[in-house]
């Protein structure tokens, strides 16, 4: 038993030296490939609801749960006795294990992908290694003590329970709403009512590990304290349960290692599901991988790895997705096909996007294809117009990539064509195609375009009518499948495909056109054009096909460049608006009014590159200026917020702190495909 009251005062970190502030805004993500994840702050400080050393779907992708919050850590060296943990309480951080830390690594594209914090205390040196398994609920978390020889080590770990949905918070109830089953060196943890929602643990036994030892002592912790949350104005704080505690020792050095493993029926089953992994493991990531020395590719290869994940249907059943964002996203049909090609098709991963592609086709309802999936049930809701066109470029370029004619002519040309049938025949949500052969949507109580944030159900920027990019990307997906037609001909589809291409082309620039801010409006409404200068109008020049004239198509990059560019994307307004918010904090009211409304978004990066190569042309200085426009985001890949992936948004001002989901697919992607279209050559 290790004595905290001998506990010897903890040496400052060098290598990790500075305010503790920056090392709780430095945050890591592992993930499985089925939804599930681990997540915290490289202080080892949980500072969100949603951080958690196994976090995992019950019906994966979704449903997620946090099983294993965290672990307090203790290691004593003869009579010194050293906390290796972090967590927050109402004014102070206890214990303080980060000022023992010298350093952290992490490698997200491993097979078994892994972090690693290495604490020095004097003598005495740990090393905590935390990995998630892939196609598994289950984390190992393997210590490695070295000190002085023939000085014994003594190791404690007590794991913090939660069994929650992740977006809730836990507090003691009157009644115990767990069963604990415990033995010398294991335990297993289930919900009351819900046996299915368990957590078991126990230590993987191997040549020179020391033997572990449990003792089960329930007990709840309370009012840790989740500053992220809080910032959000959310409530902040909660209560962990931790089940007891497991020791080993050792003389000189110590290996330990521990497995929790989720929805388990029993350690013994826990063990062999881990076992058959083992035997058993998944690839990694796609293939093919990135080649040669180019570390920034690598790394965007890496990041791109963690979107794509498993959909289970049935026990034998299973497709793949994208999910949009970690921690909070499902899989959202907009953010999938924006992302699609950056993340599937630039990586080599096509099995996969036909497989994408293919399970949205299924769920295409009076031609939508969905919005998202529900966390919950599966069910799907179909509030997008947006999601249907990008859908329809993200088979195009599907079938570019691959030359699978095939794959077109069983599903893909149906759906994209099933998309355009009801549009112009009317459809939900108010989408239809006017007199003109432009593309109507919504009202003035909804949103289904990707400026979707709302107040009170009042859309905080009201974009009904005619949008500037939905038409755009409209115009665009008519060409694409005029194309497609071309190829096989259909004489009555390619005749319905000219006259709108024509009727369309007639009406664009004139009803579009700004010309007093030489840009485009927004949107068309019946009580006129809405001049505010968003980042939507860069599609009308970046996209495969574009009815706008080319000095207008100079005009709105020049617009865009002047006003909406940053470092990290696109302002979605612009500074000189009334309206315009520089920051986005505060609590959700507040940030929702920012959302759309300053706020950078890193994934409209790539459309930007794309529509300066247009304009400039696809020489080598375009692609310089275009590469030298990523530095920012390739930095802040490695550097800030999530290491090894990309921020969802960032604030409109300098210095554009980085905000929303830590790690965000659509960011990444874009990131990515703008990276090989401005590759040289």
């Amino acid at each position: 038993m290790i004595d905290s009251s001998n506990a010897c005062e903890l040496a400052t970190c060098d290598a990790l030296s500075g305010p503790i502030e920056a090392l709780l805004e430095r945050e890591w993500l592992l993930t499985n490939g089925l939804g599930g994840y681990a997540a915290g702050t490289v202080a080892g400080c949980p500072t969100r609801r949603y951080h958690g050393l196994l976090v995992a779907p019950k019906v994966p992708p979704l449903q997620r749960h946090v099983l294993l919050a965290a672990t307090l850590d203790r290691v004593a060296l003869g009579a010194a006795v050293y906390d290796c943990s972090t967590f927050e309480f109402p004014g102070t951080l206890h214990p303080t294990g980060y000022r023992g830390l010298i350093n952290f690594e992490y490698d997200t594209g491993a097979d078994e992908p892994w972090v690693r914090f290495t604490f020095r205390y004097r003598e005495l040196s740990l090393a905590k290694r935390v990995s998630l398994l892939r196609g598994l609920n289950a984390v190992r978390i393997a210590y490695a003590a070295v000190g002085p020889i023939g000085k014994p080590i003594h190791l404690e770990v007590s794991p913090f329970l939660v069994i929650r949905d992740f977006h809730a918070l836990q507090h003691q109830t009157p009644f115990d709403p767990w069963i604990l089953e415990a033995d010398a060196n294991r335990f297993c943890c289930r919900v009351c009512g819900d046996s299915d929602v368990a957590v078991a643990m126990f230590p993987m036994t191997d040549d020179g590990q020391a033997e572990v030892t449990f003792e089960a002592r329930p007990r709840w912790w309370y009012d840790f304290l989740y500053r992220e949350d809080m910032k959000r104005g959310f409530a902040g704080g909660e209560d962990l349960y931790s089940t007891g505690t497991f020791r080993a020792q050792g003389v000189g050095s110590l290996r330990v290692e521990l497995v929790a493993v989720g929805f388990a029926q029993s350690p013994e089953h826990a063990r062999r599901l881990v076992s058959d992994v083992a035997v058993h493991r998944p690839a990694g990531s796609g293939e093919p991988v990135a080649k040669g020395d180019d570390a920034t590719r690598a790394a965007l290869h890496k990041a791109a790895d963690a979107f794509v994940v498993r959909r289970v249907r049935t026990v034998q059943d299973t497709c793949c997705t994208i999910l949009a964002g970690y921690p909070w996203f499902g899989d959202w049909g907009r953010d999938t096909f924006i992302a699609l090609e950056g993340l599937l098709l630039a990586t080599g991963r096509f099995a996969e996007a036909e497989q994408v592609l293919a399970t949205f086709a299924g769920a295409q309802r009076k031609g939508l294809i969905p919005n998202r999936f529900d966390d919950y049930g599966g069910l799907c809701a179909y509030n997008s117009v947006d999601a249907s066109l990008w859908y329809i470029h993200a088979a195009d370029a599907y079938v570019r990539y691959t030359d699978d004619a095939d794959a077109w002519k069983v599903f893909l040309a149906d759906a994209c064509y099933n998309v355009v049938d009801a549009f112009v025949a009317g459809t939900d949500f108010d989408i239809f195609v006017d007199e003109r052969g432009l593309l109507h949507s919504g009202s003035p109580k909804t949103q289904i375009t990707w400026m979707d944030a709302k107040v009170d159900d009042t859309p905080v920027t009201p974009r009904h009518g005619l949008a500037v990019e939905i038409n755009a990307l409209w115009y665009s997906a008519l060409r694409l499948l005029a194309d497609r037609a071309a190829r096989s001909p259909s004489a009555g589809r390619q005749e319905q495909l000219a006259e709108r291409i024509r009727r369309f082309e007639r009406h664009f620039e004139d009803l579009f056109w700004n010309e007093e801010q030489r840009c485009m409006y927004d949107c068309v409404r019946e009580d006129g054009p809405d001049p505010a200068v968003r980042p939507n109008q860069i599609f009308a020049v970046s996209l495969p096909y574009t009815a706008l004239k080319p000095d207008s198509r100079r005009a709105v990059l020049e617009k865009v460049r002047e006003e909406l560019l940053t470092p990290y994307g696109l302002r979605t307004l612009s500074p000189k608006d009334p309206r315009y918010c520089a920051v986005y904090q505060g609590d959700v009211i507040a940030r929702d009014k920012a959302y759309h409304n300053g706020t950078v978004w890193a994934w409209l990066i790539g459309p930007y590159i794309e529509a300066h190569l247009r304009v400039s042309g696809i020489t080598s200085r375009a692609k310089r200026e275009g590469r030298e426009l990523l530095k920012s985001l390739i930095e802040h890949l490695s550097t800030e917020a999530c290491l090894g992936n990309i921020s969802e948004i960032f604030d409109g001002d300098w210095p554009h702190h980085p905000r929303g989901c830590f790690a965000q697919a659509w960011s990444v992607a874009e990131v990515l495909r703008a990276y090989e279209l401005t590759k040289p050559g």
